[in-house]
């Protein structure tokens, strides 16, 4: 008897490279966040910054883990990373104004900041991954 078994690619395998990659997107995120506090002059000291952080963490690995961005499947393709990372990060990014606007966290928005975040978010973490999975592939 012949039965076809289909093997789900999204599930997550938590190794090496999957931490590497969640670590960068850390980084990545947060030297943003950082980068616009110094410009703006209000870098304030660590609790400060995680505080202003937080929000954007918080929606990014909500979206990710939703979209499945830590999975093998979600860098098999150029494409397809990009749509991914796009879709995330446009969501989680808005999950973070949300919050920042929120009484639990300090720092509030302008609603330029939105855009702001929004597209140097969205040129960061797209380029980053775009990057990685085009090397990976080569």
């Amino acid at each position: 008897m012949d039965t076809a078994v289909r093997v789900d690619d999204r599930g997550v395998t938590i190794d090496r490279e999957t931490i590497a990659i969640a670590v960068v997107d850390v980084v990545l995120l947060t030297g943003l966040i950082m980068f616009g506090q110094s410009h703006h002059g209000s870098l304030g000291g660590p609790l400060a910054t995680l505080e202003r952080v937080a929000p954007f963490l918080i929606g990014w690995f909500a979206m990710a883990v939703l979209a499945g961005l830590y999975t093998r499947a979600s860098t098999r393709s150029l494409v397809e990373t990009v749509r991914i990372t796009a879709l995330t990060w446009i969501a989680a990014a808005n999950i973070g104004l949300a919050l920042r606007a929120s009484p639990y966290f300090e720092g509030g928005f302008h609603w330029t900041f939105s855009f702001v975040i929004t597209g140097f978010g969205l040129l960061a973490l797209v380029s980053w991954r775009f990057g990685y999975v085009a090397m990976r592939r080569s």
